[in-house]
């Protein structure tokens, strides 16, 4: 077809709307997708995956990574353009909010380093006994696991162009096997807890809207956001939009200045364009604040716009996904994905037993969260605090201030080790110091006690 325009992007976003659209539906009709709350971004990825892979939807997987990359993006920057909702005091707030957060912080670095060094012992096990695997497939579950899609996909590029095939199909299968443990490993596990007794707001039932995935008729829905702009001048969303575009276009800028200042930067570095979105996003908010203009930025609308770059991201990164490829890899794929969704299974129920208070809470949040994404990590703490009452989701929101340089500390060596002429015995040992300093920070703040359950 000869269109006047590019249509390529436009028609995959659509098929990925057409797949969310199934996914809903199938979610609100068979109850094994309610019991483990498979969200319809998966559901709709994993039927987008099949129809492409069988060329009944002939669209090329590139557009897809595309989109996913910059969906990622988008959701990162509104992270950073949310600021804290005005409401009532929940119980737990104060010093019990930083002690909570920084554990979540520090069992987030502690996954990350320890997936980065279980990867690479299992890349040289699979070398002893004959079966040669790059090193990267290894750091795949890190990147896969406690980063999620948007970064396998990003560093995945990278290496596909120093020559690594296939790296980005690859590094999304380690992502989609990390969401199989986030919803049939931690929904049993979660449901587990709360028989046992172990959660704070003991056994609830969840609401009929959370299970099914939709609001019934006659229900009273949840509010997506505030109008801070009038019609009649702009839209509302189109405002909260722009702020997003800005603080993209910022990012971008940032990128050039740095190309202008030091060369090309590389693939490896557009991995990190995340970051410089998230902080970009913050100094918006920060200048419109002290501008005393912050309102106009409404905490539940950029709320709505990150999730609907985390659904966008999944959806986009399952579809992509070459089942060829993953067969290709199979034997690594299983043995590295599962041997490392076992072990953070087991560090995550290990640490969480011994926080203390909100300790089942907050394991089930990391837990999502070390082997999916955030929005997965709320919905499994959904299933424990159906309505939020606890201080948790607060801590969510700001565990990551103390994540953040155990995170990049782990993701610069993942990227620049090869050309810093690191071998994986360097890594290694690196990536040990690092899970090494986690332990001993949790023992200094008194976040690692007795067991509690």
């Amino acid at each position: 077809m000869n269109a006047p325009f590019e249509m390529g992007y436009f028609v995959a976003f659509g098929f990925i709307g057409l797949c969310i659209f199934a996914g809903v539906l199938l979610r609100a009709k068979i109850k094994p997708l309610q019991n483990f709350l498979i969200p319809a971004c998966m559901i709709g990825g994993v039927i987008g995956m099949i129809l492409v892979n069988l060329g009944i939807v002939p669209l090329d997987e590139g557009l897809f990574q595309a989109i996913a990359y910059h969906f990622f993006i988008i959701s990162f920057i509104s992270i950073g353009l949310t600021g804290r909702e005005a409401g009532p005091e929940k119980p737990g707030r104060g010093k019990q909010i930083i002690r909570g957060a920084l554990w979540m912080g520090l069992i987030n670095g502690g996954s990350m380093a320890s997936q980065a060094f279980l990867g690479c012992l299992l890349v040289l096990i699979l070398g002893w006994i004959g079966l040669g695997t790059p090193l990267q497939i290894g750091l795949f579950l890190p990147l896969g696991f406690t980063q999620g899609p948007g970064q396998a996909l990003a560093v995945g590029k990278a290496w596909e162009a120093a020559g690594l095939a296939h790296a980005v199909p690859i590094g999304l299968s380690f992502a989609a096997m990390g969401f199989f443990f986030a919803l049939f490993v931690g929904v049993p596990l979660i449901n587990w807890g709360i028989r046992k007794g172990y959660t704070q707001m003991g056994r609830a039932e969840l609401p009929e809207c959370f299970r099914v995935g939709i609001y019934g008729q006659d229900e009273v829905c949840e509010a997506t956001g505030l109008m801070t702009t009038h019609s009649g001048n702009v839209d509302s969303l189109a405002f909260q939009s722009s702020a997003v575009g800005i603080a993209y276009l910022l990012a971008y800028l940032v990128y050039v200045l740095l190309e202008s200042l030091f060369g090309a930067l590389g693939e490896a570095f557009w991995g990190f364009f995340f970051i410089v979105g998230l902080f970009t996003g913050i100094l918006i908010r920060v200048i419109m604040q002290r501008a005393r203009v912050g309102y106009l930025l409404n905490p539940q609308t950029q709320n709505r716009i990150t999730n609907l770059g985390v659904d966008v991201l999944i959806t986009a990164t399952l579809i992509s996904v070459k089942l060829s490829v993953v067969w290709d890899n199979i034997v690594p794929l299983l043995v590295i994905s599962l041997i490392g969704g076992g072990w953070t299974t087991f560090y995550m129920l290990y640490f969480g037993r011994r926080m203390g208070e909100l300790g089942f809470e907050r394991m089930s949040v990391q837990y999502g969260c070390n082997t999916g994404t955030v929005s997965t990590g709320l919905l499994l703490l959904r299933v424990v605090d159906p309505e939020f009452k606890t201080s948790v989701a607060l801590e969510t929101g700001i565990y990551a201030i103390f994540a953040l340089p155990l995170i990049l500390a782990v993701m610069v060596l993942i990227v620049y080790s090869g050309q810093w002429g690191l071998n994986v015995f360097h890594q290694m040992g690196i990536y040990l110091a690092l899970f090494v300093l986690v332990l001993v920070l949790l023992k200094v703040f008194k976040l690692w006690g007795k067991r509690a359950w």
